[in-house]
């Protein structure tokens, strides 16, 4: 008798609060332990809601009305909590940041377990075991923001492991990565599938080598069946993956599914090899080995030894070629954008070094390179979104360090990753026409221009939409329309098929063409190579804050000088220009020019971020949490709460005192314990020796200069001037304010320099008997500072370029920052929506108490100072 599903569904609809529609209808399907579903389907097909669904967190942690059944393990999940669905069901989300909580790799693989309240001894066990696994081991000590985008959602991976939960759900896990990050977390995903374990993936990138390679047990290699899901939600397509990949191949192209590159390329060779119209490529190849073998085979690379002539480019492209493979340009015509030595640093951190680049007019460029190498700040400084030096960078004769955002605006349009970033008005037309009236352009010119591109994207019946309640898609397209509106010359965009399927993505493709066909240069930032070799003129490799390698697609592919998709390097190199479409092949001229980065020098190498795989030697022997060595200064091992204690009343009292005896003793304890307590930067030495002295200097001449001469009157004059007079009085109410405000900075920081975020939480948890669900959603909270800050500059970036940062003074100063709020608390609210989730998808507030791994106990020593200081607070209030 067969053993009963994993997963149970039967007849579900959902439909999320205030929709029309349902996003996901009718569906029914069971998975058995050991296998391996891709839930596939285009944007809005309902995927992730499925995935929520699956997990009990649609209709637990987000309200939608729910009809049929899921059951996991034979628990329905509309029924039972999420905290106990923890046990039999994990879910990996997309965005790696939204889903980390604690301060260490270990602490966070460890948190579902806590909440589940399991002994120290088999947290410890489980968490080593699942670190081991996904080769995080040896970093277990460390802040997760150290790890590289895939090593975040290998640690994501390792804590759903840690449960042991039966049933394992991945929401595209590889969507925010580039391609090193993707091949991290396809090579970490290989090792999960066993006879134990159903795992539901929902994935666009199905590139990995072993992800549908056949084996010996199963027909389709990791992945062991497909279920697809059409535009209305509906289960189109359930069965084996590759049988479903192969035999439905049209279907699913024209649904936006995106095949795995290989099959693109087969189809790509079919259509453009006559040799193949009687005896195609087939069955379709769905890995880069089938694919090389089947042209094997077929003997498809046999007569293409030589490298065939390049089309002869059309009339204006510059570039006269002839049969041979080395064309040459003649009358090329002057780059739109010309770069010259250009250096870009982000405080003392250098982010571009020595990048000289010219920008072909009319031509489709492709920034490309890993996470971090510095692709987006290059085109935002060619843009001027990044202020480049002067005279680094020339567009369209223009400086875009000197040019106002205005001018900038008029000839060159940009569109950020995060269409959310750019809106700055409360309906679609008046987001589009944003630019235009900035122009003083004709009220019915205005009308004229919007309708047409409303009508363009789609977006005519949306026109009195605030731009926030969009669909993603909307909004992509919303965010191109308002750098089309104006008519620039140039357009740059950051990532603009991000999110998109394969449907969406080649209208905007189309929208790409058709604008370089009229005279447009186009500049994008991509992860997506398929598209790159597919659609673009040129290539820019950006590694290390260098430009590496540059010029035309077709050269840089042939010549091996750029990275490509697995298949892609399979086929013969004088076949791959059948894999471009025809515009951007006659572009493929010229031999492409190459730069090597500058190597590192050793002080940057010793600073690198060592790598997410342990070394071979790496221990085996089992894990125990040992106590943390006697910190040098005996501040940081003291209790948390006992530092706040000891200088929270001094803090209070010297907001009321107006002396200068009394704020200078206090800040003289301050400095006594700080010093000779406290771990001290070569930062912090200078904020107390130099920044504080001056701050009080500053602020106590500037309050002895503001304080009006008549209270001090009485005083002896110390200082005159003509008629006006300083008085002594006003000097010493001047200096006991900065000296009362410098006193009560060092207080604070005797507990800010020595006590980090989670041993207040943990403190305060264990001691005063705060809420754990109170204390850690604070310390994720907490963690979101940093991406304020960095939203903050985007958005600010992102309205420059829309030209909204004209005028001086501060009314205009006031007017830019209450167009940030907007996009900033949206951006604040989806990210705490996330974290909740990932919070909630592990079992977050399952239990009254959880495990506390990290005891935070108060002691006799952490009294003792407490006492001490209270006592010397007291006897300094006394004496002064």
């Amino acid at each position: 008798m067969p053993s009963a599903p994993l997963l149970r569904v039967r007849d579900l609809t959902v439909t999320h609060r205030g929709a029309g529609d349902p996003a996901v209808r009718d569906v029914s399907f069971d998975v058995n332990a050991g296998e391996v579903v891709l839930l596939l389907g285009p944007s809005g097909s309902g995927k992730s809601t499925l995935a929520l669904a699956l997990g009990g967190l649609i209709p637990h942690s987000l309200d939608a009305e729910i009809t049929g059944t899921v059951a996991v393990r034979g628990h329905e999940t509309a029924t039972t909590p999420v905290a106990e669905l923890s046990r039999d069901v994990s879910t990996v989300f997309q965005d790696p940041d939204a889903q980390i909580v604690t301060g260490s790799v270990l602490d966070e693989t460890a948190f579902a377990l806590e909440n589940l309240c399991l002994p120290v001894n088999e947290v410890l066990e489980r968490t080593e075991h699942a670190l081991r696994r996904m080769g995080l081991w040896e970093r277990r000590d460390e802040n997760p923001d150290r790890l590289s985008g895939g090593g975040k959602q290998r640690l994501a991976i390792a804590a759903a492991l840690a449960t042991s939960a039966p049933v394992l759900i991945l929401d595209e896990p590889t969507a925010n990565l580039d391609p090193s990050g993707t091949a991290e977390v396809h090579a970490a995903l290989a090792s999960l599938a066993g006879p134990t374990r159903a795992i539901v993936l929902v994935e666009h990138d199905l590139d990995a080598e072993w992800f549908l390679s056949p084996r010996s047990t199963v027909e389709a290699g990791f992945a062991t069946r497909a279920i697809v899901l059409d535009d209305d939600g509906r289960v189109a397509f359930d069965g084996p993956a590759a049988s479903i990949l192969r035999e439905h191949a049209d279907e699913l192209v024209a649904l936006g599914v995106r095949l795995p590159t290989a099959a693109l390329a087969a189809r790509r060779l079919n259509e453009g090899l006559p040799s193949l119209g009687t005896d195609p490529i087939a069955p379709l190849p769905l890995t880069a080995t089938e694919l090389a073998a089947a042209l094997r085979t077929l003997g498809a690379d046999a007569p293409m030894s030589e490298t065939p002539s390049i089309p002869a480019a059309r009339p204006g492209s510059g570039v006269l070629t002839t049969g041979s493979a080395e064309p040459h340009p003649v009358d090329a015509p002057e780059p739109v954008i010309a770069v010259r030595g250009l250096d870009v640093a982000r405080g003392r951190t250098p982010i571009l070094r020595g990048i000289d680049l010219d920008i072909a007019p009319a031509s489709i460029t492709a920034v490309i390179g890993p996470n971090g190498a510095g692709k987006s700040t290059l085109v935002q400084a060619l843009a001027g979104v990044v202020p480049p030096p002067r005279g680094r960078v020339r567009l369209l004769g223009l400086d875009p360090a000197t040019a106002s955002p205005r001018t900038l605006a008029a000839h060159i349009g940009f569109v950020f990753q995060n269409p959310e970033h750019q809106f700055i008005a409360h309906t679609v037309f008046d987001e589009l026409a944003h630019g235009l009236r900035l122009r003083r352009t004709p009220p019915e010119e205005i009308a004229e221009r919007v309708g047409a591109m409303l009508d363009r994207f789609g977006l005519a019946d949306k026109a009195a939409t605030h731009p926030y309640l969009l669909s993603g898609g909307e909004k992509r397209r919303l965010s191109v329309g308002t750098a089309l509106i104006t008519r620039p010359r140039i357009l740059v965009l950051d990532e603009p098929t991000f999110g998109q399927d394969l449907r969406r993505t080649d209208e905007l493709l189309a929208l790409f063409r058709e604008l370089r066909a009229n005279g447009t240069t186009i500049v994008l930032v991509t992860h997506d190579l398929d598209l790159v070799v597919r659609h673009t003129t040129h290539t820019v490799l950006v590694e290390g804050g260098a430009v590496v390698a540059a010029g035309p697609t077709p050269a840089l592919v042939r010549d091996g000088l750029m990275p490509l998709p697995t298949a892609y390097a399979a086929v013969p190199p004088a076949l791959r220009r059948l894999l471009a479409d025809e515009d951007a092949a006659v572009a493929g001229a010229p031999r492409a020019e190459t730069t090597q980065a500058p190597p590192a020098s050793a002080a940057e190498s010793a600073q690198a971020t060592p790598p997410d795989h342990p070394s071979p030697t790496a221990p085996t022997a089992p894990y125990a949490e040992q106590p943390s060595a006697p910190a040098r200064a005996w501040l940081h091992g003291l209790n948390p709460l006992a530092k706040l204690g000891a200088v929270l009343p001094a803090m209070a009292l010297l907001l009321f005192v107006r002396d200068l005896a009394t704020p200078l003793a206090f800040l003289v304890l301050a400095y006594m314990v700080l010093l000779t307590g406290a771990r001290l930067t070569a930062r912090i030495w200078a904020v107390l020796l130099l920044a504080i002295p001056a701050g009080i200097l500053v602020l106590g001449l500037s309050m002895a200069l503001w304080t009006d001469p008549a209270q001090v009157a009485a005083t002896p004059a110390v200082l005159q001037i003509g008629a006006w007079q300083l008085h002594a009085g006003a000097l010493e109410a001047g200096f006991a304010t900065g000296l009362r405000l410098a006193a009560i900075l060092a207080l604070s920081l005797i507990s800010g320099l020595t006590t980090t975020g989670p041993d207040v939480v943990r403190a305060g948890v264990q001691q005063l008997r705060i809420p754990y669900r109170i204390g850690y959603t604070a310390l994720a909270a907490y963690r979101f500072v940093p991406r304020f800050g960095y939203e903050l500059s985007v958005i600010r970036a992102a309205h420059r370029v829309r030209g909204t940062h004209g005028g001086r003074g501060p009314f205009a100063r006031v007017a830019r920052g209450w167009g940030y709020i907007v996009p900033l608390l949206a951006s604040a609210i989806r990210h705490a929506e996330r974290v909740a989730l990932a919070m909630d998808s592990r079992a977050f507030g399952a239990h009254p108490t959880r495990t506390e791994r990290h005891e935070v106990p108060f002691r006799a020593r952490d009294l003792l100072f407490l006492i001490l200081m209270l006592a010397a607070s007291a006897a300094l209030l006394v004496l002064t």
